[in-house]
């Protein structure tokens, strides 16, 4: 693979990588370091592995586990906590980022992410059955 493929694959510029190869011993940024690596392991087809992003409350991420075993396949849970649209918005872009597969957030949140991110967006609903237990302890307290 020539040096103008991996930059344009990696987004890397060309002259970037032309430098790091060069005999001058220039010194480059760790950022830097962490794209070429990340770069290698999409082309090597490494990040392959099975990793969800949720959005939602750092309290219902507490209860989440890790890992959830899926038709046999372990899926990997990563997670964002937001409290605001605007910080569920801004946690589904940085997901995107990270690598996730796919992300699972709010109904209002999963609108918007669906026009702003390239991956999958599923939103979770709310079970009629907890509607309506919500409801009723809430009467209880009027």
């Amino acid at each position: 693979m020539s040096i103008k493929e991996f930059s344009g694959e990696t987004g890397i510029p060309a002259s970037t990588l032309y430098k790091i190869i060069s005999e001058e011993g220039k010194d480059f940024r760790r950022s830097t370091l962490r794209q070429i690596v990340e770069g290698v392991k999409k082309l090597e087809g490494s990040d392959q592995e099975r990793v969800l992003g949720i959005i939602t409350t750092r309290t219902a991420l507490d209860t989440i586990g890790r890992t959830i075993e899926v038709d046999g396949k372990t899926v990997a849970i990563k997670e964002f906590p937001a409290t605001t649209i605007e910080e569920a918005i801004i946690q589904g872009v940085r997901a995107e980022k990270a690598g996730v597969k796919g992300i699972i957030c709010g109904p209002i949140a999963a609108t918007t992410l669906e026009r702003v991110v390239d991956i999958p967006i599923t939103a979770f609903r709310f079970d009629e059955e907890l509607l309506m237990d919500a409801i009723s302890k809430l009467a209880d307290k009027i």
